[in-house]
């Protein structure tokens, strides 16, 4: 479901509209009359364990992570408009985890006691930063994952980020949302083939399909 922010948006159809397309004309971007606006989630999931850097919606494709249709890069006509994301994460172990099948329990948030049993201070669950860039233009710069479990929610639990300025994403060009350890001497928890952390993100929006 998206945030009631992005609901009563929907609840005035001609005001969304015209505030997409505004976004659309400003961008220059192509539009095809065809298309029509509708509320849409893209996600995307990586293994984040032994690194200190990691790229979602970008680099190689895995469906079975991800509910693009086949690539990053999206059709010249599907723009998308991007309200707000929502982050994740599941460890192996976790009941209704298959990691070998890619089948996951997530968990919203990354301050959560289940990632680190010690909530150390410093921890790169709980202290990294959140990037993105839309064909190289960085759009959101070092946001703290703890924004993702503020006071401001995104919904009634932890682990969403409402934009203060919406992100257009055009039609075949590329998003990279990038998260960074705080610390680059820190690496994401977990032990290779053995204990190993996933974290995904949901971009929601509104997207010309």
């Amino acid at each position: 479901m998206l945030p009631l922010q992005i609901q009563r948006r929907l609840a005035n159809p001609s005001k969304l509209e015209r505030d997409f397309m505004n976004f659309l004309e400003l961008a220059n971007a192509p539009v095809d009359q065809s298309k029509t606006i509708a509320e849409s989630v893209l996600y995307d999931a990586k293994l984040v364990t032994g690194q200190s850097r990691v790229s979602f919606f970008t680099g190689e494709f895995d469906p079975a992570l991800s509910n693009l249709e086949g690539s990053y890069i999206r059709p010249s006509s599907e723009h998308f408009l991007i309200y707000g994301i929502i982050g994740y994460f599941t460890p192996k172990g976790i009941e209704g985890t298959d990691v070998g099948n890619k089948k996951f329990k997530w968990t919203k948030g990354f301050n959560s006691s289940d990632i680190n049993e010690d909530q150390s201070p410093g921890s790169p669950f709980q202290y990294f930063n959140v990037s993105v860039t839309v064909n190289s233009v960085q759009l959101l710069k070092n946001v703290p994952s703890q924004d993702f479990d503020s006071e401001v929610k995104i919904s009634s639990e932890s682990g969403g980020l409402l934009l203060n300025q919406p992100i257009l994403w055009q039609g075949e060009t590329q998003l990279e949302l990038t998260i960074t350890t705080a610390d680059p001497s820190l690496t994401f928890p977990g032990v290779p083939g053995e204990e190993e952390f996933f974290i995904r993100f949901d971009l929601l929006g509104l997207q010309l399909i």
